[in-house]
């Protein structure tokens, strides 16, 4: 005689185990292949503590100013292109060689030509470029 089994007598289980295998090899493959880039942005360092002494002398120092309208003007004197720039940089740069920049940005200037200046020096071999911004 067979028997037959009741509902409650059958039990079904789920067997987690591939399931749980199968995460774990996704979660290494995806910590494997992911990329991890190191993007290239402004440099920000904050000055150091240092007891100012007697015979210390400041670096020369050529300010670049740039204005609302986008153009830059260089130590308060004439009016240029922010992508001609560089020459005034190595013109700088060749008199003084531990002269500093500074690119004083306008509060409603654009952040692209602010950016664009200080490549710009950069690219004319400063030995340090700060930026600043100026006040209202």
């Amino acid at each position: 005689m067979i028997r037959r089994k009741h509902a409650s007598e059958e039990e079904s289980e789920i067997n987690v185990t591939p399931l749980m295998d199968i995460v774990f090899i996704m979660l290494i493959f995806f910590i494997v292949t992911a990329t991890f880039t190191r993007e290239k942005g402004i440099d920000v360092r904050t000055p150091e503590d240092t007891p100012d002494t007697e015979d210390t002398q400041p670096a020369p120092v050529l300010l670049l100013s740039v204005q609302a309208d986008g153009f830059v003007r260089v130590n308060n004197v004439r009016i240029i292109d922010p992508l001609s720039t560089k020459p005034v940089v190595e013109e700088f740069t060749a008199r003084e060689p531990k002269g500093v920049v500074i690119v004083n940005a306008a509060p409603n200037s654009k952040a692209g030509v602010a950016v664009t200046v200080m490549d710009q020096a950069r690219a004319g071999n400063a030995a340090a470029v700060t930026l600043a911004l100026q006040k209202d």
